[in-house]
Protein backbone atom coordinates (compact mmCIF):
# COMPACT_ATOMS: atom_id res chain seq x y z
CA UNK A 1 0.00 0.00 0.00
CA UNK A 2 2.81 2.38 0.35
CA UNK A 3 4.74 2.11 -2.84
CA UNK A 4 1.45 2.28 -4.16
CA UNK A 5 0.92 5.95 -3.46
CA UNK A 6 4.48 7.24 -3.73
CA UNK A 7 4.70 5.95 -7.43
CA UNK A 8 5.25 8.65 -9.43
CA UNK A 9 2.89 9.92 -12.52
CA UNK A 10 4.07 11.01 -15.25
CA UNK A 11 0.85 12.82 -16.64
CA UNK A 12 -0.78 14.36 -13.74
CA UNK A 13 -4.33 15.56 -15.86
CA UNK A 14 -4.55 11.88 -16.34
CA UNK A 15 -7.63 10.51 -14.54
CA UNK A 16 -5.56 6.99 -13.51
CA UNK A 17 -3.36 9.58 -11.57
CA UNK A 18 -6.08 10.96 -9.45
CA UNK A 19 -8.20 8.10 -8.51
CA UNK A 20 -6.02 6.57 -5.79
CA UNK A 21 -6.21 9.82 -4.34
CA UNK A 22 -9.69 10.35 -4.82
CA UNK A 23 -10.51 7.12 -3.43
CA UNK A 24 -8.26 7.78 -0.23
CA UNK A 25 -10.43 11.17 0.24
CA UNK A 26 -13.55 9.14 -0.46
CA UNK A 27 -12.28 6.85 2.47
CA UNK A 28 -11.33 9.44 4.59
CA UNK A 29 -14.62 10.94 4.48
CA UNK A 30 -16.45 7.87 4.95
CA UNK A 31 -14.94 7.07 7.94
CA UNK A 32 -15.00 10.70 9.21
CA UNK A 33 -18.78 10.49 8.77
CA UNK A 34 -18.75 7.26 10.60
CA UNK A 35 -17.44 8.90 13.53
CA UNK A 36 -19.34 11.75 13.25
CA UNK A 37 -22.07 9.19 13.35
CA UNK A 38 -21.77 7.08 15.74
CA UNK A 39 -20.64 10.38 18.12
CA UNK A 40 -23.83 11.59 17.42
CA UNK A 41 -25.86 8.64 18.15
CA UNK A 42 -23.75 8.22 21.74
CA UNK A 43 -25.01 11.94 22.35
CA UNK A 44 -28.39 11.74 20.92
CA UNK A 45 -29.35 7.93 22.48
CA UNK A 46 -29.80 9.26 26.48
CA UNK A 47 -31.53 12.18 24.98
CA UNK A 48 -33.69 9.77 22.97
CA UNK A 49 -34.12 7.37 25.62
CA UNK A 50 -34.97 10.20 28.28
CA UNK A 51 -37.50 12.12 25.41
CA UNK A 52 -38.36 8.19 25.09
CA UNK A 53 -39.50 7.82 29.21
CA UNK A 54 -41.04 11.05 29.04
CA UNK A 55 -43.91 10.21 26.04
CA UNK A 56 -44.49 7.47 28.46
CA UNK A 57 -45.12 9.63 31.27
CA UNK A 58 -47.22 11.90 29.63
CA UNK A 59 -49.02 8.79 27.77
CA UNK A 60 -49.38 7.20 31.32
CA UNK A 61 -50.55 10.32 33.00
CA UNK A 62 -53.19 11.18 29.96
CA UNK A 63 -54.63 7.55 30.50
CA UNK A 64 -54.56 7.82 34.52
CA UNK A 65 -56.48 11.28 34.15
CA UNK A 66 -59.11 9.83 31.53
CA UNK A 67 -59.97 6.96 34.10
CA UNK A 68 -60.22 9.44 36.78
CA UNK A 69 -62.49 11.80 34.66
CA UNK A 70 -64.52 8.55 34.30
CA UNK A 71 -64.81 7.60 37.23
CA UNK A 72 -65.65 11.13 38.40
CA UNK A 73 -68.65 11.37 35.94
CA UNK A 74 -70.12 7.29 36.87
CA UNK A 75 -69.70 9.25 40.77
CA UNK A 76 -71.69 12.23 39.81
CA UNK A 77 -74.37 10.26 37.77
CA UNK A 78 -74.56 7.64 41.04
CA UNK A 79 -75.25 11.87 43.31
CA UNK A 80 -77.84 12.59 40.54
CA UNK A 81 -79.75 9.86 40.85
CA UNK A 82 -79.77 9.27 44.85
CA UNK A 83 -80.92 12.91 44.68
CA UNK A 84 -83.45 12.62 42.27
CA UNK A 85 -84.73 9.23 44.06
CA UNK A 86 -85.25 10.93 47.69
CA UNK A 87 -85.48 14.26 46.53
CA UNK A 88 -89.25 14.24 47.22
CA UNK A 89 -88.64 13.28 50.91
CA UNK A 90 -85.58 15.81 51.72
CA UNK A 91 -86.41 18.95 49.96
CA UNK A 92 -90.47 18.99 49.03
CA UNK A 93 -91.34 21.34 46.12
CA UNK A 94 -94.83 22.74 47.95
CA UNK A 95 -95.19 26.43 47.19
CA UNK A 96 -96.12 26.16 50.43
CA UNK A 97 -92.43 26.42 52.30
CA UNK A 98 -91.61 29.71 50.18
CA UNK A 99 -95.32 31.06 51.05
CA UNK A 100 -94.08 30.30 54.47
CA UNK A 101 -90.63 31.44 54.79
CA UNK A 102 -92.00 35.00 53.04
CA UNK A 103 -94.71 35.34 55.84
CA UNK A 104 -91.61 34.44 58.35
CA UNK A 105 -89.93 37.62 57.72
CA UNK A 106 -91.28 41.47 56.64
CA UNK A 107 -88.83 43.20 54.92
CA UNK A 108 -89.47 46.84 56.14
CA UNK A 109 -89.18 49.98 53.19
CA UNK A 110 -87.33 52.51 54.85
CA UNK A 111 -89.14 55.50 54.41
CA UNK A 112 -93.38 53.93 54.25
CA UNK A 113 -95.48 51.87 55.53
CA UNK A 114 -94.96 48.07 54.71
CA UNK A 115 -97.94 45.86 55.75
CA UNK A 116 -98.87 42.46 54.69
CA UNK A 117 -101.77 42.02 52.62
CA UNK A 118 -102.67 38.32 51.80
CA UNK A 119 -99.69 37.41 52.56
CA UNK A 120 -98.00 39.68 50.37
CA UNK A 121 -95.69 42.27 51.22
CA UNK A 122 -96.89 45.42 50.13
CA UNK A 123 -95.44 49.27 50.45
CA UNK A 124 -98.01 51.30 51.00
CA UNK A 125 -96.27 54.51 49.24
CA UNK A 126 -99.09 57.61 50.29
CA UNK A 127 -98.17 56.35 54.08
CA UNK A 128 -94.61 57.65 55.76
CA UNK A 129 -93.54 55.12 58.22
CA UNK A 130 -93.60 58.22 61.05
CA UNK A 131 -96.96 59.34 59.99
CA UNK A 132 -99.28 59.48 63.12
CA UNK A 133 -101.75 57.09 61.14
CA UNK A 134 -99.52 54.79 60.21
CA UNK A 135 -99.60 52.30 63.71
CA UNK A 136 -103.23 52.46 62.89
CA UNK A 137 -103.11 51.61 59.48
CA UNK A 138 -100.78 48.68 60.17
CA UNK A 139 -103.11 47.79 62.46
CA UNK A 140 -106.48 46.99 60.48
CA UNK A 141 -104.89 46.14 57.40
CA UNK A 142 -102.98 43.62 59.65
CA UNK A 143 -106.36 41.96 60.96
CA UNK A 144 -107.49 42.15 57.00
CA UNK A 145 -110.55 45.00 57.68
CA UNK A 146 -108.40 46.87 54.84
CA UNK A 147 -106.47 46.52 52.14
CA UNK A 148 -105.96 49.77 49.99
CA UNK A 149 -107.21 50.51 46.42
CA UNK A 150 -106.57 48.02 43.94
CA UNK A 151 -106.75 48.21 40.02
CA UNK A 152 -109.60 47.16 37.70
CA UNK A 153 -108.03 43.91 37.51
CA UNK A 154 -107.71 43.41 41.60
CA UNK A 155 -104.13 43.91 41.66
CA UNK A 156 -102.73 46.19 44.54
CA UNK A 157 -102.01 49.71 43.81
CA UNK A 158 -99.64 50.37 47.18
CA UNK A 159 -101.89 53.34 48.26
CA UNK A 160 -104.18 53.29 50.91
CA UNK A 161 -105.73 57.27 50.47
CA UNK A 162 -105.81 58.35 53.91
CA UNK A 163 -106.15 61.60 53.19
CA UNK A 164 -109.55 60.17 51.09
CA UNK A 165 -112.85 60.83 52.52
CA UNK A 166 -114.71 57.33 54.10
CA UNK A 167 -117.66 56.63 51.13
CA UNK A 168 -120.96 54.50 52.85
CA UNK A 169 -119.93 51.52 50.72
CA UNK A 170 -116.68 51.66 51.90
CA UNK A 171 -117.80 51.75 55.35
CA UNK A 172 -120.18 48.65 54.95
CA UNK A 173 -117.14 47.06 54.21
CA UNK A 174 -114.89 47.94 57.03
CA UNK A 175 -117.78 47.36 59.41
CA UNK A 176 -118.61 43.64 57.48
CA UNK A 177 -114.83 42.69 58.20
CA UNK A 178 -115.15 44.37 61.67
CA UNK A 179 -117.92 42.09 62.59
CA UNK A 180 -116.43 38.73 61.06
CA UNK A 181 -120.13 38.53 59.29
CA UNK A 182 -120.38 35.35 56.56
CA UNK A 183 -121.53 36.99 53.84
CA UNK A 184 -123.51 34.21 52.50
CA UNK A 185 -125.75 34.52 55.62
CA UNK A 186 -126.93 37.40 54.48
CA UNK A 187 -129.85 36.87 52.48
CA UNK A 188 -130.54 37.96 49.13
CA UNK A 189 -132.93 40.72 49.59
CA UNK A 190 -131.43 44.31 48.69
CA UNK A 191 -132.76 47.37 49.36
CA UNK A 192 -130.51 49.67 48.18
CA UNK A 193 -131.24 49.26 44.42
CA UNK A 194 -127.99 51.95 44.01
CA UNK A 195 -125.57 49.27 45.05
CA UNK A 196 -127.35 46.33 42.74
CA UNK A 197 -124.26 45.26 40.53
CA UNK A 198 -121.95 47.27 42.06
CA UNK A 199 -118.59 46.17 44.16
CA UNK A 200 -120.67 46.94 47.21
CA UNK A 201 -123.29 45.18 46.89
CA UNK A 202 -122.69 41.86 49.46
CA UNK A 203 -121.91 44.71 51.78
CA UNK A 204 -124.44 47.10 51.72
CA UNK A 205 -127.17 43.91 51.65
CA UNK A 206 -125.38 42.22 54.77
CA UNK A 207 -125.89 45.97 56.57
CA UNK A 208 -129.04 45.97 55.65
CA UNK A 209 -130.04 42.59 57.06
CA UNK A 210 -127.87 43.46 60.58
CA UNK A 211 -130.21 46.33 60.80
CA UNK A 212 -127.31 49.21 60.98
CA UNK A 213 -129.30 51.95 61.08
CA UNK A 214 -127.30 54.20 58.39
CA UNK A 215 -128.21 50.97 55.37
CA UNK A 216 -131.74 49.77 57.17
CA UNK A 217 -134.23 51.53 55.10
CA UNK A 218 -131.94 51.19 51.68
CA UNK A 219 -132.29 54.79 51.04
CA UNK A 220 -128.86 56.02 51.59
CA UNK A 221 -126.65 57.43 48.95
CA UNK A 222 -123.94 54.73 48.48
CA UNK A 223 -121.15 57.15 47.21
CA UNK A 224 -121.62 60.08 49.22
CA UNK A 225 -119.06 60.41 52.24
CA UNK A 226 -119.84 59.18 55.24
CA UNK A 227 -119.98 61.45 58.35
CA UNK A 228 -118.31 61.08 61.59
CA UNK A 229 -120.93 60.29 63.37
CA UNK A 230 -122.60 57.53 61.39
CA UNK A 231 -118.98 56.18 61.19
CA UNK A 232 -118.89 55.80 65.00
CA UNK A 233 -122.45 54.68 65.54
CA UNK A 234 -122.06 51.94 62.41
CA UNK A 235 -118.73 50.50 64.21
CA UNK A 236 -120.20 50.81 67.12
CA UNK A 237 -123.23 48.77 66.19
CA UNK A 238 -121.21 45.85 64.17
CA UNK A 239 -119.72 45.20 67.46
CA UNK A 240 -122.71 44.52 68.76
CA UNK A 241 -122.39 47.71 71.89
CA UNK A 242 -125.66 48.82 73.06
CA UNK A 243 -125.55 52.46 73.49
CA UNK A 244 -126.62 54.03 76.36
CA UNK A 245 -128.78 57.42 76.83
CA UNK A 246 -127.17 60.13 75.96
CA UNK A 247 -126.32 62.34 79.20
CA UNK A 248 -124.76 65.48 77.29
CA UNK A 249 -121.50 67.62 78.86
CA UNK A 250 -118.54 66.21 76.31
CA UNK A 251 -119.04 67.90 73.12
CA UNK A 252 -119.82 71.33 72.96
CA UNK A 253 -121.57 70.28 69.06
CA UNK A 254 -123.61 66.97 69.87
CA UNK A 255 -126.63 67.75 71.68
CA UNK A 256 -129.78 65.99 72.16
CA UNK A 257 -130.94 67.13 68.44
CA UNK A 258 -127.45 65.23 66.84
CA UNK A 259 -128.42 61.57 64.97
CA UNK A 260 -126.41 58.88 66.96
CA UNK A 261 -125.78 61.52 69.76
CA UNK A 262 -125.56 58.57 72.29
CA UNK A 263 -123.36 56.34 70.14
CA UNK A 264 -120.71 59.55 70.15
CA UNK A 265 -120.91 60.20 73.79
CA UNK A 266 -120.45 56.71 74.52
CA UNK A 267 -117.22 55.71 72.59
CA UNK A 268 -115.77 59.20 73.88
CA UNK A 269 -116.09 58.16 77.42
CA UNK A 270 -114.66 54.32 76.30
CA UNK A 271 -111.82 56.44 74.60
CA UNK A 272 -112.50 55.13 71.15
CA UNK A 273 -112.52 58.90 69.74
CA UNK A 274 -111.42 62.32 71.57
CA UNK A 275 -113.10 64.73 69.34
CA UNK A 276 -110.76 67.75 67.96
CA UNK A 277 -107.76 69.27 69.64
CA UNK A 278 -105.50 72.56 68.61
CA UNK A 279 -102.05 72.30 67.02
CA UNK A 280 -101.20 72.10 71.14
CA UNK A 281 -103.06 68.80 71.17
CA UNK A 282 -105.39 70.67 73.65
CA UNK A 283 -108.84 69.37 73.67
CA UNK A 284 -111.05 72.08 71.98
CA UNK A 285 -114.56 69.94 72.81
CA UNK A 286 -116.06 69.88 69.47
CA UNK A 287 -116.67 66.60 67.21
CA UNK A 288 -118.09 68.06 63.81
CA UNK A 289 -120.63 65.47 63.53
CA UNK A 290 -121.89 65.88 60.26
CA UNK A 291 -118.45 66.52 58.71
CA UNK A 292 -116.54 63.74 56.21
CA UNK A 293 -114.33 61.32 57.99
CA UNK A 294 -110.83 60.34 55.95
CA UNK A 295 -109.55 57.00 55.94
CA UNK A 296 -106.62 58.02 58.14
CA UNK A 297 -109.14 58.66 60.40
CA UNK A 298 -111.03 55.52 60.52
CA UNK A 299 -108.20 53.64 60.76
CA UNK A 300 -107.62 54.95 64.40
CA UNK A 301 -111.46 54.60 65.17
CA UNK A 302 -111.76 51.26 64.25
CA UNK A 303 -108.02 50.00 65.91
CA UNK A 304 -109.55 51.84 69.08
CA UNK A 305 -112.61 50.23 68.95
CA UNK A 306 -111.58 46.76 68.55
CA UNK A 307 -109.22 47.22 71.65
CA UNK A 308 -111.87 48.70 73.31
CA UNK A 309 -115.03 46.06 72.65
CA UNK A 310 -113.60 43.75 70.75
CA UNK A 311 -115.61 40.59 69.25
Amino acid sequence: MASFFITPCVHTSDALCQLPAEAEHDSLVHRMRRRIIAVALSLLLPSLAVASALDDVVHDADAFSDVLLQMQAEQDGQTDDLLREEGDEMFPSTGQSSSTSRQSTLEEDPDFLTARVDGVPVIFRDIPRDAWFAPYVRDVVGEGIVSGYREANGALMGLFGPADSLTIEQLAKIAVQVARVDLSACGTTLKNDAADGTWSEQYIRCAEHRGWAVYADGSVDIGRPARRAEVVATLLQALGVKTEQRTGGIFTDVDSSVEFAAAIEMAARAGVISGDSDARGSPLGTFRPTDPVNRAEVAKIVTMALQVYGL
